[in-house]
């Protein structure tokens, strides 16, 4: 290795993953949701408690001469109407009524943001129930304040009238020159008398108007809506997160300068993308090679010495059977003596692509002992005049491969070097054939097809596997790359007819 990868993009990395991130996302959404319905209030109910402002300071024995003064008298009513004594008393105004701890754990009270109201909260699970409860409990406060009103301005009274009967008494046993003095303080009293009966009166239960309680649609509604937002956000940053330490554990070789980085051999060539129609040609062997497919053949040349290459994929799909056939085209093309084999005995897909896979002769006589090269080659006429040699897969029977024997496909690769200017040996990725491994040390070299967004840790595996195998890496061909030129510019392939199959779908 040379260089390491930088870190995968965020934006990438949710693109790879797409799939499981937005199934981490629509989860997280859905608990979001979930948390709402369960603990957001949808069985809950408020109802709201318009205070007057108390005027006289003996009505309720609190004074408000501020705007602070008020917003405490504010919050003292508040916590009244939590207090047992409102509680019991709402009990009593219930059919099958809910116990002092259940009702202390499912009412609340909470002055209003503009400061002259309290809004009572009852969340018992169902919306009808809580309804009744807390119509019950404002009920029940403004008994218990009217009560509280009575007996403060009660007291109040009582104190006036006693010190009032006092001074009435001592003017009948004082004389006539301090009358005149008691006589005006007995008026006071007797005018503060009336102001204390007066605003009592008028104060009353100290509420001006009740809104009955009704259900908190329109807040579950609220609640479902920024659960939802914020369940979304969360989703997203949790699925980026996943996705990158996934992408980061599982490094993809995206361009062809990634695969530089990594490998010490050299790239041989990058092949762009093609579409459905012009991947189809490249199995068509009438038509001319790719430009890109005829500098590979030419660098291949001059990177292997000994004439006989294998060509496999780090994975299924990587593009070594279409590599082969176009390589193979490009070089018989320049005159070159060439023998292409397909050394896939199960899969047979170079096989298929020139129309041999009915052939019993192949690769799988010869490993097994049964054929001879010269006996399983076959001739494949690209134009007049340009031609090439192929071995087929061949007809293995169930279990023959156990049968296969290294000595003989290593004798046979020996002899197809001697008869040819270049052997392109199509071998899928090892792991599927395991019986065809006596190939790679048998080769002059190994070409390997990575393709883009092909997997960093599958390609450490088949290089050092090859490697093990006492094979050598000669270079590397970069399939699937990202087009460059535009689609008026790019390179068409020739139509003379045929069909062929994509190499989405061959090895």
């Amino acid at each position: 290795m040379n260089e390491l990868l930088p870190a995968p993009n965020i934006i990438g990395a949710l693109w790879r993953y797409r799939w499981s991130s937005s199934l981490v996302v629509l989860g997280t959404v859905l608990v979001s949701v979930l948390v709402a319905l369960t603990v957001g209030g949808a069985g809950s109910a408020q109802a709201r408690i318009v205070l007057k402002s108390p005027d006289s300071v003996q009505a309720l024995g609190f004074e408000v001469n501020s705007e602070s003064g008020f917003v405490r008298y504010v919050n003292q009513r508040a916590l009244f109407v939590t207090s047992d004594r409102v509680l019991g008393a709402a009990r009593e105004r219930l059919d099958d009524p809910e116990s002092i701890e259940e009702l202390r754990d499912s009412v609340r009270a909470r002055a209003s943001d503009n400061g002259d109201s309290v809004t009572v909260e009852v969340d018992l699970g169902d919306a009808a129930r809580s309804a009744e409860v807390a119509n019950a409990v404002v009920a029940a406060y403004q008994r218990e304040s009217a009560a509280e009103v009575r007996k403060a301005a009660e007291e109040a009274l009582n104190a006036l009238r006693s010190r009032r009967a006092e001074l009435a008494e001592q003017l009948e046993q004082a004389g006539s020159a301090t009358s005149t003095a008691a006589e005006r303080t007995v008026s006071e009293l007797d005018q503060r008398i009336t102001e204390i009966d007066i605003s009592s009166e008028q104060f009353g239960d100290g509420v001006a108007f009740v809104d009955k309680a009704v259900t908190d649609s329109s807040g579950v509604l609220a609640l479902l809506l920024r659960n939802t937002a914020a369940g979304l956000a969360v989703g997203l940053v949790l699925a980026a997160t996943i996705a990158w330490v996934r992408a980061d554990r599982n490094r993809r070789v995206r361009n062809a300068t990634d695969l530089t980085r990594l490998a010490e051999e050299p790239l041989l060539g990058e092949i762009e993308a093609l579409g459905e129609e012009e991947s189809a040609r490249l199995h068509n062997l009438v038509v001319p090679p790719l430009g890109s497919y005829r500098l590979v053949a030419s660098v291949l040349r001059n990177t292997v010495r000994g004439g006989l290459v294998a060509v496999t994929g780090v994975s299924v799909g990587d593009g070594a059977t279409t590599t082969v056939l176009q390589v193979a085209g490009a070089a018989a093309r320049d005159g070159l003596r060439v023998l292409v084999v397909d050394a896939a005995v199960r899969t047979k897909e170079l096989s298929h692509s020139v129309a041999l896979q009915n052939d019993w002769y192949g690769m799988a006589p010869i490993a097994a002992g049964a054929a001879t090269l010269h006996t399983s080659t076959r001739t494949i006429e690209v134009n007049p005049g340009i031609q090439f040699r192929v071995v087929p897969a061949g007809r293995a029977g169930e279990g023959a491969p156990d049968y296969f024997r290294s000595s003989l496909l290593r004798r046979a690769m020996a002899e197809a070097r001697a008869g040819y200017d270049l052997v392109l040996v199509d071998l899928p990725p090892l792991e599927s054939v395991p019986e065809m491994s006596a190939l790679i040390p048998a080769a002059d070299g190994v070409v390997l097809t990575v393709r883009r967004e092909g997997s960093v840790a599958a390609w450490h595996r088949a290089r050092e596997r090859i490697e093990l195998l006492g094979g050598r890496v000669a270079g590397h061909v970069f399939t699937f790359a990202q087009p460059v030129a535009s689609e008026g510019t790019r390179e068409q392939p020739e139509t003379r007819g045929g069909v062929a199959a994509s190499p989405e779908h061959r090895g």
